[in-house]
């Protein structure tokens, strides 16, 4: 029995998924489509998760709050359960961390790319 392995990076299975689109049976693709889809629900959550709950000026560099909002934009968009969007989240202080000396990007990215409220 085959037992699949995780030695294939992430990288190099997207590229070969890409390369061998057209060959793989229709059934096959729609059923990966799906999986992928899920998959970006998911990191899509957590990246508002991130911005809303995890995000600390004394941890987090400008740079990797960039890539998380191009990655998944509409993360500044998505509020939380009180119903603030992450530019709000971070002007309070939660649990002992900051995140306000990211608002200007946040509002700069959002602005940019039209999210964002």
């Amino acid at each position: 029995r085959y037992h699949p392995t995780m030695s294939q990076s992430v990288d190099n299975f997207f590229t070969q998924l890409q390369q061998s689109r057209e060959k793989v049976p229709k059934k096959v693709t729609s059923k990966i489509n799906g999986i992928a889809r899920k998959a970006i629900e998911d990191m899509s959550k957590a990246a508002r998760k991130f911005l809303h709950e995890d995000l600390d000026d004394d941890k987090h560099t400008e740079e990797q709050v960039k890539a998380i909002i191009e990655l998944f934009p509409e993360s500044l968009s998505q509020e939380n359960e009180k119903g603030d969007l992450p530019i709000q989240s971070a002007l309070f202080l939660m649990k002992g961390r900051s995140s306000v000396t990211f608002v200007p990007l946040m509002a700069k990215e959002g602005c940019r790319l039209g999210v964002g409220g």
